[in-house]
């Protein structure tokens, strides 16, 4: 019997467009968004020192909290896949209906409700 074609993905294929090492141009794109967000938050008053030393630990730890996300590969064989699709599809799937097949009745037998 003939096999059709069959077709082989590499497993490092993305959609998204690389940049430098595993970053996307996206994720690029977080990172300004969130660096940005950050100086707009150490412009904001009030100035003295100690309150704005304290808005730049807030700054660099929110930086390193959004790298973190765009880095960390929760499948470890799967190098494609990102915590934030990861978390997105569960998300998605625990908002979708699931199936419960319920156990099929034996004809002529009476449940213990119609005694």
């Amino acid at each position: 019997m003939k096999k059709g074609k069959e077709f082989i993905f590499p497993e490092n294929v993305d959609k998204d467009y690389g940049i430098w090492k595993d970053y996307t141009l996206k994720d690029f794109g977080y990172g300004i968004l969130t660096l940005l967000c950050g100086l707009v938050f150490i412009v904001l008053p009030p100035y003295p020192l100690f309150f704005v030393l304290g808005k730049i630990i807030i700054v660099v730890i929110a930086m390193t909290v959004v790298m973190a996300i765009l880095t960390i590969k929760p499948i470890s064989s799967r190098k494609n896949i990102k915590v934030r699709d990861h978390l997105r599809l569960k998300r998605k799937y625990s908002h979708s209906q699931k199936l419960y097949y319920l156990k099929p009745q034996k004809r002529g037998i009476k449940d213990e409700f119609e005694k």
